[in-house]
């Protein structure tokens, strides 16, 4: 087993505990068929579906361990505000925040009946053309969410769920977001294999680029599995380790998907080319003149006896 399979799949890279304290009202809910449905294996959260009023709910709330330790309620209230102010129909909306028996305060979100891109690529269930589609609609979400000032620190394929009915897509688990509204949890975070290099270190802010190195990543991944060289050749370049080399916006990242920015580079070599080929002529065409002009010297004029005379006019 190598050293990336012994890391953590998800989660703060450094200790948490020092950061600030956090409590909240407690009442009842009103929640039934309540069922436990994932238990993250490094992070802090665990996941729930229940029934309120006959519609279906996913509960996030802490694990046992974490429930009295003030700093990852501050943590869940982050990712609940954060999610609360995204509102848009690729990312999973975020309903409210409320004391759920003895789970303690939980984040209520909307229920995606589907599976994650994992499980679909997994399963065999991935053309090129749904992988664009996929690609395709994570860049609307992702843009939405930038020009929000908030950045998801965690965009992989267990974070991306597609829809059953219409193969739609959801971000899903803004447990390690971040914006510019908040001065708590500054810390890098992440998912080794899919975090941006720059994220690893100390103190790294919180960037799109970072972001965009994430859904290279994960285009790569579909890439792989649809043996696509296009995508695989944006996704390179989507998850460069240099963040300059990589796109500023999801507007350049776009462009890459569009293979426009290929076919500017072709129009504008085979203008160059063409350019080289017109001045090539020119010069042809050039030095033809001349050599002609000096012809007709060399005719017009004629050394006799070296004397340099002009033959008779009539044979001008």
């Amino acid at each position: 087993m190598s050293d990336n399979e012994n890391r953590p799949t998800s989660g703060y890279v450094e200790n948490i505990n020092n950061e600030s304290d956090f409590v909240v009202a407690r009442a009842d809910s009103g929640f039934t068929n309540i069922s436990e449905c994932y238990v993250s294996r490094s992070g802090f959260t665990r996941l729930f579906t229940s029934v309120r009023y006959g519609k279906r709910y996913m509960l996030k709330c802490l694990k046992t361990d974490f429930l009295y330790t003030p700093v990852y309620h501050q943590a869940l209230l982050k990712e609940f505000e954060i999610g609360l102010q995204l509102d848009h129909p690729n990312i999973c909306r975020t309903i409210s925040m409320e004391p759920v028996g003895e789970l303690g305060e939980c984040i209520v979100m909307e229920y995606v009946d589907g599976e994650t891109l994992e499980a679909a690529v997994k399963g065999g269930n991935m053309t090129e053309e749904k992988a664009r589609k996929i690609a395709d609609r994570l860049l609307d979400a992702m843009e939405y969410m930038h020009a929000k000032q908030t950045v998801h620190r965690d965009i992989k394929p267990s974070n991306i769920m597609l829809t059953h009915r219409g193969g739609d897509v959801k971000l899903i688990d803004f447990g390690l977001s971040d914006s510019e509204t908040f001065c708590v949890l500054k810390i890098p975070a992440g998912t080794y294999g899919y975090m941006a290099p720059e994220q690893l270190k100390p103190g790294a802010q919180s960037d799109p680029r970072a972001d965009i190195y994430s859904f290279g990543k994960v285009l790569e991944y579909m890439a792989e599995a649809v043996r696509s060289k296009q995508l695989m050749r944006v996704g390179r370049k989507c998850a460069a380790a240099d963040r300059v080399q990589r796109p500023a916006d999801i507007a350049q990242v776009r462009l890459l998907m569009s293979d426009k920015g290929r076919s500017l580079v072709v129009v504008n070599a085979l203008l160059v080319a063409l350019a080289l080929v017109l001045l090539v002529i020119i010069g042809v065409l050039l030095n033809a003149r001349q050599t002609t002009s000096a012809d007709a010297v060399n005719t017009d004029s004629v050394s006799a006896g070296a004397a340099n005379k002009v033959m008779d006019s009539s044979l001008w």
